[in-house]
Order: C-alpha cells, then sequence, then structure tokens
C-alpha cells in the first residue's frame, strides 16, 4: 500500500548563441506513505519498528488507532515523519491516538536523524533510570507535537527529552506522571520552541527544566510538579505567558557552577498560582583568588502572583551567597542569607493564556 511520488526533471537547452545555465543539484527524496495498523491485512506493517526500520529518507508513516506493544523504535533515517491517525484504517472498531506500550525498560521512541516529526501519539511505559518516552540528541529541525505522554514517577524518567537539538519544536503535548515533563538544551540561540504543552503531576523534579541560554519557553500550562514549574539554568532566556499551578517553586533559577553563563533571565507575564513559594533563586558574590565573580539578576515584569496584596512590588524571595572561592581544589567558604528580587509591577488580574481555563 505503498504510494510513491516521482520528482520529474525537466531540462531546457537552448541552441544557437545562447549558453546553457549552470545548474545547482541538491538532494532530494523519493516520497513514500507507509502504512501501520494493528489488525493483520489492512496495512503495510502491524509493527511501528518494522515499519520505521523499513523505510527510506523522506517517507511517511502512517499509524492507526490501536494499541501497539512496543519499545526502543530508533529513527535513524532523516526526513521521516511518524504521523499517527486517529481512526482505524481497516475493519477493527480502535479509535483515538495510537496508543504506543513500553515494556517499562528504556526509551519508548529515540531519535537519532535530522528533519524528523512524531505527532499524534498516545505514549506509556518507559524504562527508569535515565529512559524517556521520547529522547532526542544532537540533531536538528526536530517536530514533537499533539501527543499524549505518561510514564512512572521513577528516579530520572522523563517524558521528552532533547538534548543539544537544533531548531526543534515541543508544541501542545500532554505530559503527567513522569519525574520531569521536558528536559531541552540547545547550543543554539532561539533554536527551542517549547509552547502550548500541559504539564501536570510530575514529581519529584519539574514540569519544565531548560538548560540553555536566549531561548523561549511560553504558553505552558504546568500543575502539580514536584519540586518546580519550570527550572532554569543558563542565562538570557525568555520565560513569557506560562500558566503555572500548584507547584511548591513556581520557577526556579538557580547558581551552579559561578559562570556568566547562569541567570540573567526574565521571566514575564506568566500567572502564579496556589504556592507553597512563589519562585526561588540564589546568587552569589564570591571573592575568586584571580577577582570578584558576581552573578546576575533575573528580571521579574508584570507576572500575575495570587500572593500579591495588591499595591507596592512582589517580592521573590532567594537566596544570597557571600564568601570567598579557591579554584584550585575547589573549596569555597561563605554563607547563603536570605535576600529578594522584586517583580515591581505585578499584574492585577491573571492573564488569558490560550488553552487555560
Amino acid at each position: 500500500m505503498k504510494r510513491k511520488c516521482l520528482a520529474v526533471g525537466i531540462i531546457l537547452l537552448f541552441v544557437g548563441t545562447c549558453t546553457i545555465p549552470s545548474i545547482t543539484s541538491e538532494q532530494t527524496y523519493d516520497k513514500n506513505i507507509i502504512t501501520v495498523d494493528d489488525e493483520p491485512g489492512d496495512a503495510d506493517f502491524t509493527s511501528i519498528k518494522e515499519a520505521v526500520n523499513s523505510s527510506s529518507p523522506g517517507d511517511t508513516i502512517e499509524v492507526y488507532s490501536g494499541t501497539y506493544l512496543e519499545y526502543k523504535i530508533q529513527i535513524t533515517k532523516e526526513n521521516i515523519t511518524l504521523q499517527g491517525i486517529s481512526h482505524e484504517l481497516g475493519e477493527g472498531n480502535d479509535s483515538g491516538k495510537p496508543f504506543i506500550k513500553g515494556n517499562g525498560t528504556g526509551e519508548v521512541i529515540r531519535v537519532e536523524a535530522s528533519h524528523v516529526i512524531v505527532s499524534n501519539f498516545r505514549i506509556e511505559n518507559s524504562g527508569p533510570f535515565n529512559s524517556h518516552c521520547i529522547m532526542v540528541h544532537g540533531q536538528n529541525n526536530i517536530t514533537l507535537t499533539d501527543c499524549i505522554i505518561r510514564s512512572s514517577k521513577t528516579s530520572t524518567n522523563t517524558g521528552i527529552s532533547v538534548a543539544d537539538c537544533n531548531s526543534t519544536r515541543i508544541m501542545n503535548n500532554e505530559i503527567s506522571n513522569c519525574s520531569c515533563g521536558i528536559l531541552a538544551s540547545s547550543q543554539r540561540p532561539g533554536s527551542l520552541t517549547i509552547t502550548g504543552n500541559i504539564i501536570t503531576d510530575c514529581m519529584p523534579y519539574c514540569g519544565i527544566y531548560l538548560n540553555s541560554n536566549q531561548q523561549n519557553i511560553s504558553g505552558n500550562r504546568i500543575r502539580r510538579c514536584g519540586e518546580n514549574g519550570i527550572k532554569i539554568c543558563g542565562t538570557n532566556n525568555i520565560i513569557y505567558g506560562n500558566d503555572i499551578d500548584s507547584c511548591p517553586i513556581g520557577v526556579c533559577s538557580p547558581v551552579f557552577d559561578f559562570t556568566e553563563n547562569e541567570r540573567g533571565n526574565t521571566i514575564t507575564k506568566n500567572n502564579f498560582k496556589n504556592y507553597s513559594r512563589e519562585a526561588w533563586w540564589n546568587r552569589c558574590i564570591f571573592l575568586y583568588f584571580i577577582g570578584l565573580y558576581k552573578s546576575k539578576k533575573d528580571t521579574w515584569i508584570s507576572n500575575y502572583w495570587d500572593t500579591w496584596i495588591g499595591v507596592g512590588p512582589q517580592r521573590i524571595r532567594g537566596w544570597l551567597g557571600v564568601g570567598i572561592y579557591i579554584a584550585i581544589g575547589e573549596i569555597g567558604y561563605g554563607v547563603f542569607i536570605p535576600w529578594f528580587e522584586y517583580d515591581r509591577h505585578p499584574a492585577k488580574e491573571p492573564y488569558d493564556i490560550p488553552g487555560v481555563t
């Protein structure tokens, strides 16, 4: 049931005194559509892994409604689209997003190629100890969208993990019951888009953990997530228009490595609701043997805080470390004292964020 579109090349030759123009060639792919259905005989394959393994660069793999007991599905060829279809292909009675149920021993889907789309699946039951429902490492132009992801709350189990990837979009997913909802990093500024996701009950860590500089996190809804709604390890990131509810700490922005690539982020126009603590941060002013290190402040602008008293700025609690640090031997002496940063213009009403009730 494969359908193939063949490109037709047309070469125009000019005769007489005309010069033949130079032609710059670029790689193109044949584009096949491969079908998968869990009912034998209805599609090309009954196994997603077998369909992926038999695919070629440029193919689209359409997976129809049903339950697929599979794990360690590895996408190793470029320009692959793995698309869930929310209805049955043949005579079965399945409906809704196709359900990929792992066996609890490892990643369910691992992307090892660039220009890949994974869309519209229900994915559950990845393994413990650094396993993830979807894992991508070191690739470019990745789209992960419209999936429902659920896993067990083991020590290092993540819904979506994207490490050192560029031009990556994580959008409109529903993630729950993982130790961390989304873990993302990129070395290129502005190359991560994390938006429109609903992340709930991810414990013990956080809804979103961003380990990058100059990225944007916007329009996400985060509920009842472990230690932090959003944890930022990096600088010059923008956290904008998120709705964070019932997390012990709304946004965590710590100093780890005493470098210039920490803090200095902008947190603006978010809703912070139902917290035991509104946010958490630390800063350090340490005297090195080579000079003075002073970490940067974050900028908090016009967020809605349900703990705001209605006048004046909103205080944001944290810790200021002061002391001496010697790089040789990594010896440090200092104290951390309670300190405050401020949102000086809090919003009076919560923001209307799409998808948030």
